[in-house]
């Protein structure tokens, strides 16, 4: 998908009318701040009042009240944390969209670039800039949970992730929904019903689960199996005691209206109220505190997880590996929302005041004590299935940002097949010179050019759409027909003083370490992609070595793609499977580059040509 500035307006747009909900939220908030103080004061008062007044019924009015502002208390107390997470959870969806209109325009900083994913040594992300700043990776990546992450890095890492082409199919389709690709897929101002423009805000709203950081799923996998571990009394699984338990709240509110009414002692449903207070304390406070220790550790997790998973299941899909990855969450997350209800229950108890109200008035130590038992008792091993899912469908949800609706078509074949019409690199967006090009298998493609003529380009061109292809993802290309082969470059060799390498002997264990992929892997057809071999040597010896080098792989099911500057090393095209292509550039009162790649040798260089103009001045 190409973005245009209606895009970026619309995401603006959209940007500023969350802006105004979160201003009306926090005036809300205000409110139910001051209705906080006002109830708290309220049940002082009246406590004062009742410790002060001689008239019996006029005790009994104000203990009344005083029981009224417990209650408004508590009410406002929960709307208050409830506006405080719609408030946090706007402002995280308004900064999706300022984030998504930045990347419209190029700017990726906000995302995680996957730094730590970088290596080296991997066959093909180095060299292809997968992982790292302004990376294949941070341009795609969107992922909320931890885990999503590392699933996303290990699609990006392989081109072998799916062993069918019928696997790939069913991943390029997953993509394609999630990716809510159709004309109006970037419209935020759309008609009630467009499913394109619906995906889209459900996608934003998934995005804004990761904003303030990832969730640490590794943590909820961790920590969610301690939360089961308190035992409670026995007594606490028998219905009697919620009969009980119930009997002692109706009968608490009972003893106020007979005391206002003059039938029963005011001392009644204050020595009630100490009761059922101390009932919880005994019972149920030790083993509340011990749940209460674990939570600590997941409830940062756990509770935005748990509405993750809520998003997850608000629509139905269609694909079916989405549909598998949603099953899968379906039928865990039962018991997470009783595990994750009993959590935030427990993030309330942390508020003094509201622990001794709920629990004198309402028994909600012992509700939640028997609510705990009973999740105990029907609680299922799937925490570790549940966090897969959730991993796999936030990979999947990140793979459909590359903006564009171009797609590969895979087929089978055992050897290399890569045919492209149009093809460009993601990176370059608009700017990109598509190219057209063919490579067959056990054949050698040797390019040449001048510099900054676009031969290495082209080389992570080929690469890149061939990652994507692999995975399922968008291509950059207006056709692309590829089979399932291995990928191995080597672009990017450098030096390692410290360690004693230089920067020759970097080549030659790069050059050992492709060897080495190629006999692990002996029927497997590969296409290797090098940009200069040998570059640490005289040109004579980098020309034997390369003759020598590509020579060995000929007897190889090695398919490769070579850019150099040596134009002696065209002459292998004496060989029928030796094809010479060219970056050519055209010199005159300056150089003109047109970055298309045409058969043939290249002529003219430009090293000479720039250094004489910097030499005039």
């Amino acid at each position: 998908m190409k973005p245009t500035n209606k895009q970026i307006e619309d995401y603006r747009r959209e940007e500023e009318t969350l802006r105004q909900q979160i201003q009306r939220l926090k005036a809300r908030s205000r409110a139910f701040v001051i209705g906080d103080i006002l109830s708290f004061l309220g049940i002082l008062f009246f406590l004062v009042l009742i410790t002060l007044s001689d008239n019996s019924m006029l005790r009994v009015g104000e203990d009344v009240m005083a029981a009224v502002m417990a209650v408004v208390y508590i009410v406002v107390r929960n709307r208050d944390v409830k506006n405080s997470e719609r408030m946090a959870e706007t402002e995280r969806l308004r900064r999706v969209y300022v984030h998504e209109a930045a990347a419209l325009t190029g700017d990726f900083s906000a995302f995680d670039d996957g730094q730590r994913y970088v290596n080296p040594h991997h066959p093909f992300t180095y060299d292809l800039d997968i992982f790292g700043r302004d990376s294949l990776f941070q341009r795609i990546n969107r992922t909320v949970t931890n885990e999503g992450a590392d699933r996303l890095a290990a699609f990006l890492q392989s081109v072998d992730m799916h062993s069918t082409t019928a696997e790939i199919n069913a991943y390029r389709e997953a993509v394609n929904e999630l990716a809510a690709q159709g004309d109006d897929a970037n419209r935020i101002d759309h008609a009630a019903g467009d499913e394109a423009a619906a995906m889209l805000r459900w996608r934003m709203r998934f995005m804004a689960f990761g904003v303030d950081g990832k969730i640490d799923t590794t943590t909820v996998k961790r920590e969610a199996p301690n939360v089961g571990k308190v035992v409670f009394p026995s007594c606490f699984q028998r219905s009697s005691l919620k009969v009980l338990l119930w009997a002692l709240v109706v009968g608490f509110l009972a003893s106020i209206v007979l005391a206002v009414e003059g039938q029963l002692s005011v001392g009644v449903p204050i020595l009630w109220l100490f009761f059922n207070f101390f009932l919880t304390q005994t019972l149920a406070q030790r083993r509340l505190r011990a749940i209460q220790t674990a939570v600590v550790a997941l409830h940062d997790d756990m509770q935005p997880l748990m509405r993750l998973v809520r998003h997850i299941l608000s629509v139905d899909f269609h694909s079916d590996v989405v549909k598998r990855q949603v099953d899968a969450i379906r039928e865990a997350a039962n018991s997470m929302e009783h595990l994750t209800a009993i959590v935030e229950t427990m993030v309330l108890r942390g508020h003094g005041l509201y622990l001794f109200l709920s629990d004198s008035i309402l028994l909600r130590g012992m509700f939640l004590a028997m609510k705990y038992v009973a999740w105990q008792r029907s609680a299922t091993d799937k925490v570790d299935a549940l966090v897969a899912a959730v991993a796999e469908l936030d990979a999947l949800v990140s793979m459909g940002e590359l903006r564009s609706e171009d797609r590969a078509e895979v087929v089978d074949d055992k050897g290399v097949v890569f045919r492209s019409k149009g093809l460009g690199h993601p990176f370059l967006g608009e700017k990109a010179v598509k190219n057209d090009f063919v490579i067959d298998d056990r054949n050698f493609y040797i390019v040449t050019g001048a510099n900054m003529a676009g031969k290495s380009t082209f080389l992570r061109a080929v690469g890149v759409n061939y990652v994507l292809a692999m995975n399922g993802m968008p291509v950059f290309a207006d056709q692309l027909t590829v089979s399932r082969f291995q990928l191995f470059t080597s672009m990017r060799t450098s030096d390692d003083l410290a360690h004693g390498i230089s920067y020759f002997n970097a080549e030659l264990l790069r050059l050992q370490q492709l060897i080495d992929h190629l006999d692990a892997t002996p029927d497997k057809p590969t296409l290797i992609i090098l940009d200069e071999i040998l570059k640490g040597t005289n040109s004579l010896d980098k020309l034997n070595g390369s003759r020598m080098f590509l020579e060995a792989m000929e007897q190889r099911p090695v398919t490769g793609l070579i850019a150099t500057h040596d134009l002696e090393l065209s002459k292998m095209a004496a060989d029928a499977r030796f094809h010479n292509y060219c970056f050519e550039i055209a010199l005159g009162t300056d150089v003109t580059y047109s970055y298309k790649i045409t058969p043939g040798v290249a002529r003219n260089q430009n090293a000479t040509f720039l250094l004489g103009k910097l030499l005039e001045r």
